[in-house]
């Protein structure tokens, strides 16, 4: 799954990742002193990089629908035993963290737009300037109050798994229920697990571009390596 040509994102590997880890941690009561040895050599490099990045494949699991917080209830019981409340709630406080600063980043986007449009239709630049600083102010303040968007998607229950689920139309469809979750979302859920995907891009871009063609528009170069990629999920389905 991780090294394939489905290229999953973080919220999808995060059921993968914890199986592995729970795999791991039972190999260490194997009867088979070589097995107890290197499967405490994989713990140590495992925990080395979960500890990085437990945090972010954690938030984008949460922005899930189908997972939300059940899937950390289920699986940190069993990875951190009497510690997984707490681990929960960590993941849960980088939710709010997040709302808050997306919210602010927002709203500062909004204040920069719209100064800057009225500017230039009202030639009045520092009224409007004064005007646009009020109502910032005012959006700070409210920032206390988002985090009812992050409360209200979690209380809802979760969406029921499908094999043809998209995840990122669902977003799409709930952006003006969820409108700073979505903005969050969009991020997090784009980013892949494994670095597989980028290196093929490397490796078949290098195979497009020799001595012998080496003027390629980018844009070519884009729609050569988007059709071989579409061409090749085609075959890999009908297979």
């Amino acid at each position: 799954m991780f090294s394939g040509t489905k290229y999953p994102t973080t919220n999808v590997a995060f059921l993968n990742l914890c199986e592995i880890r729970i795999t791991i941690s039972q190999w260490l009561s194997c009867s088979i002193e070589v097995v107890r040895s290197m499967a405490s050599k994989m713990l140590g490099k495992f925990d080395k990089y979960w500890v990085i990045i437990h945090g972010l494949i954690g938030v984008a699991v949460v922005l899930d629908p189908r997972y939300k917080l059940s899937v950390l209830e289920f699986y940190f019981d069993k990875l951190y035993g009497d510690t997984a409340e707490e681990e929960i709630a960590k993941i849960r406080q980088l939710c709010y963290d997040l709302l808050q600063e997306y919210q602010r980043k927002l709203s500062l986007g909004t204040g920069t737009n719209v100064e800057s449009s009225t500017s230039s239709n009202f030639g009045d630049s520092e009224v409007v300037s004064d005007f646009d600083l009020f109502i910032s102010r005012k959006r700070r303040k409210k920032v206390n109050n988002v985090t009812s968007e992050l409360d209200h998607y979690l209380e809802e229950d979760v969406v029921t798994r499908t094999p043809n689920f998209d995840v990122l139309t669902w977003w799409k469809s709930n952006a003006s229920k969820y409108p700073t979750l979505q903005a969050i979302a969009r991020d997090f859920l784009a980013i892949p697990v494994s670095t597989v995907a980028s290196e093929s891009a490397f490796s078949t871009s290098g195979r497009l571009v020799s001595p012998y063609r080496s003027r390629l528009h980018p844009d070519t170069l884009e729609a050569l390596m988007c059709a071989q990629s579409w061409l090749w999920a085609i075959e890999m389905q009908g297979t």
